[in-house]
Parts: C-alpha cells; sequence; structure tokens
C-alpha cells in the first residue's frame, strides 16, 4: 500500500468522527436541557445543520479545489475545525443550545468545503492504478469513523462531565490538523481562475450540462445519490422498526445500527480490493441485485433478532460493493482539476436526494408502515440498478468479464 494513503485515511476518518461525535453529543445533551417535548427539533435541526451547507456551498468547494492546491484546503479546513470545536466546547460549556447547533453548522460548512478537495487527492496520491483501492479505503475509513462517533457520544454523554467531552472534540480536531499536514501528494497545476457560478441552482444547471459529455456522469451521480438516498431511509427506518415491530431496546438497535456503518464500510473496502486497481464497474449489478433481494427476503418474511441483524449487515456490505466502483469511475473519467467540480456536483445532488428521503420517510409513515420501506427500496435498488446495466455500456461489459460470472456460465454450459 502507498505509505502516503495512510495520512489521507485517518485524516478523513478523523474529521468524520468528529462530525459524527458532536451531532451525537448535541442529541444526547441539548435534549436533556430542552426537554422531550424539543426533542423532535433538536434532532432535525443537528441534522440539516451538516446537510445545507452541502447544498449551498458545494460550487464554492468545488472552486476551491480548483484554483487553490488541495493539500493546502485541506490543511486549512483542519485548522478551522479546531475553531469550531472551541465555539462547541462553549455551547456545551454555557448549556446553550443554540451556540452548539451553530457549531454543527459550521462543522457541516467545514466539511463541505473541503471534500472535493480530500476526494479529488485520491488520484494524486494513488495514481490512475491506485483510485478503486483509494476510493473503497476512504470510504471504509469514513463509515468506521461515523460508528466510532456515534458510539462514543453515546457511551460517553451520560458517564462523562463536560469538560472533558469539550477536551475530546479539540483532541480529536487537533489531531486530525496535524496528520493533515503529513499528505503528500502530486498535484497538477491548480487553475488560475474559475468561472464557475457558485449559485447552487445555476451550478446544477451547467455542471449537468458539462456531464453530458463524459458518457454516463450524470447516470453515475444519481446512482451515488439513491445510495445514499437509500442509506438515509434505512437509518431513519431502523430506529422506528426495530423499537416497534421487533421490540429490541435501545441498545439491540444501536448494534443494528452499528452493524450498518460496518457492513457499509467493509464493503466498501473489499470492493477496492477486488478491483485489482482498475475500475471494476461489474461489481455495480452484483451488490444492486443482492442488496435489493435481501430488502424484499426482510419484506417478505418475518425475521427478527440475529437473522434480522445478519440479513441488514449483508445488505450494507453488498450496497458498498455497488457505490465504490461508481465513485472510482468519477476519479477515473473526469481528469486534472475539473474533477473537483463534478465532486461538488455529485454532492449537492447527493444531498438533495437525502432531503428527499426524510420527506419519503415520513410519507410512508403515514400512510403505510415501516416495513413496507423494505419492499420500496428493494424495488429502487432494483431499478437503479437496471438503468446502469442498461444505459451505460461499461457496466454490461466489464460485469460480462468478471471471473465470478465466467465461472458460473462455464459451470452451467457443461
Amino acid at each position: 500500500m502507498n505509505k502516503n494513503w495512510l495520512s489521507l485515511f485517518v485524516t478523513n476518518y478523523l474529521g468524520v468522527l468528529n462530525d459524527n461525535f458532536l451531532k451525537t453529543l448535541a442529541c444526547f445533551i441539548c435534549i436533556a436541557w430542552v426537554g422531550k417535548e424539543q426533542e423532535s427539533m433538536v434532532v432535525t435541526a443537528a441534522s440539516a445543520a451538516l446537510v445545507i451547507p452541502y447544498l449551498l456551498f458545494s460550487p464554492l468547494a468545488g472552486r476551491l479545489a480548483k484554483i487553490y492546491p488541495k493539500r493546502k484546503v485541506v490543511v486549512w479546513a483542519k485548522f478551522a475545525e479546531m475553531l469550531i470545536m472551541l465555539v462547541a466546547a462553549a455551547g456545551f460549556w454555557w448549556h446553550s443550545t443554540i451556540l452548539v447547533l451553530v457549531s454543527i453548522l459550521l462543522m457541516g460548512l467545514q466539511s463541505a468545503l473541503f471534500s472535493p478537495s480530500k476526494y479529488g487527492l485520491i488520484r494524486d496520491i494513488g495514481g490512475e492504478s491506485g483510485i478503486s483501492f483509494g476510493s473503497g479505503a476512504m470510504e471504509m475509513f469514513a463509515f468506521v469513523g461515523i460508528l466510532t462517533g456515534t458510539l462514543m457520544a453515546a457511551f460517553l454523554s451520560e458517564s462523562v462531565s463536560i469538560p472533558i467531552l469539550c477536551i475530546i472534540l479539540l483532541a480529536i480536531a487537533f489531531m486530525g490538523w496535524l496528520c493533515s499536514l503529513t499528505i503528500k501528494a502530486r498535484e497538477s497545476e491548480p487553475l488560475k481562475a474559475c468561472r464557475e457560478t457558485l449559485n447552487p441552482l445555476r451550478f446544477v444547471r451547467d455542471m449537468y450540462v458539462r456531464a453530458k459529455s463524459f458518457t454516463g456522469l450524470n447516470l453515475v451521480v444519481v446512482g451515488l445519490a439513491v445510495f445514499w438516498f437509500i442509506g438515509s431511509i434505512i437509518q431513519m427506518t431502523l430506529i422506528v422498526y426495530c423499537g416497534n415491530e421487533l421490540r429490541m431496546t435501545d441498545s439491540e438497535t444501536g448494534i443494528v445500527m452499528s452493524l450498518v456503518a460496518v457492513g457499509i464500510g467493509s464493503g466498501c473496502y473489499l470492493a477496492g480490493v477486488f478491483s485489482r486497481g482498475e475500475v471494476e464497474l461489474g461489481l455495480v449489478p452484483i451488490g444492486g441485485i443482492i442488496t435489493g433481494l435481501i430488502f424484499l427476503i426482510i419484506y417478505f418474511s418475518d425475521t427478527t433478532g440475529v437473522t434480522f441483524a445478519i440479513l441488514v449487515f449483508l445488505a450494507a456490505f453488498f450496497s458498498g460493493m455497488f457505490k465504490v466502483p461508481l465513485d472510482a469511475w468519477i476519479q477515473a473519467n473526469v481528469k486534472g482539476r475539473e474533477v473537483g467540480d463534478m465532486l461538488a456536483y455529485s454532492n449537492l445532488i447527493t444531498f438533495l436526494f437525502m432531503l428527499f428521503a426524510s420527506v419519503c420517510f415520513g410519507v410512508i409513515e403515514l400512510f403505510l408502515n415501516s416495513k413496507f420501506i423494505f419492499l420500496f427500496l428493494g424495488a429502487l435498488t432494483f431499478g437503479i440498478t437496471l438503468i446502469l446495466f442498461t444505459r451505460l455500456k461499461e457496466v454490461r461489459v466489464r460485469f460480462k468479464n468478471l471471473r465470478i460470472v465466467q465461472f458460473v456460465r462455464g459451470h452451467e454450459s457443461k
């Protein structure tokens, strides 16, 4: 493994960890301050604070990745994280819910602004042959960060004092900044000027038109957005379904949700390893089909307890194998500094889908029931997999050339 990978991966891991540690702490601690009657308001506000900056500032993030060295953008973003944690610490110290939510909003802004730069460094560090591995490992570290941050907040919020929690937040940010300083990459020369609009609506329109020059790029962006749409709904569904339908305790529900993060992370990592230095789009149909089948099995059967947890883990694992080749494809096909704009475009579309996921979840819960969501997600997974398979020639070609597919065909011919 390229020795320079670790600095990027750990920098990303610590940032995602702090994002989720701060957000989950806010949900636990601030709810205790304002009371149970304001619980939904705090959870909604904390989640929205991390999402809204991506919708408003993705165009600016794309510009930063084009006109400045990407490593420098990452270093300054990680330095800003330490200042943001001071705001969060002040909010916790003074029992100010508003100040804590402001710190989460600032973290969302920080994450949005350096996201295209940090992902753009994957090709700069690993070269063309390292794109799939780098994308897979990057996502694995990110999901481990989500898991670690969430579990840390759950275990420490009641057992550790506010000053210690603030020190932990600052220490993680400081370690992330130190780690960012060790990143080494061979970047292309930054552009001297950038004329792309900073208006989010115009940016989406302009990027959609520009993406048409890359055959299949808009389909890949939608495929990634659907992945996150499904992930968002699953996260909301498990909280309701595990407690109300399966009668699980909060800790049991937490274990199932942790398995989702572990499953996606391990699926992402193995997809990068299986790709063997190439962009292996042939994994997309396999990941999509198996994920869809598992959702249907959950819907049509009365799975409970361990069986349900195993099925959810497997669905998450194969969805990770669906995602990574699409991430790698963007990196491999959009060259030079333009990749910053396309990653920002993908981020913006993804978070629009995530907001829409909240609406869909609310509607299904209102008119149907939690279990119906698994049928809906199964159909959606099959649908996007079919679209990518039929509309993107490279998916079909790579799928037919997969060793496992050739082995099955040879076995059937005998």
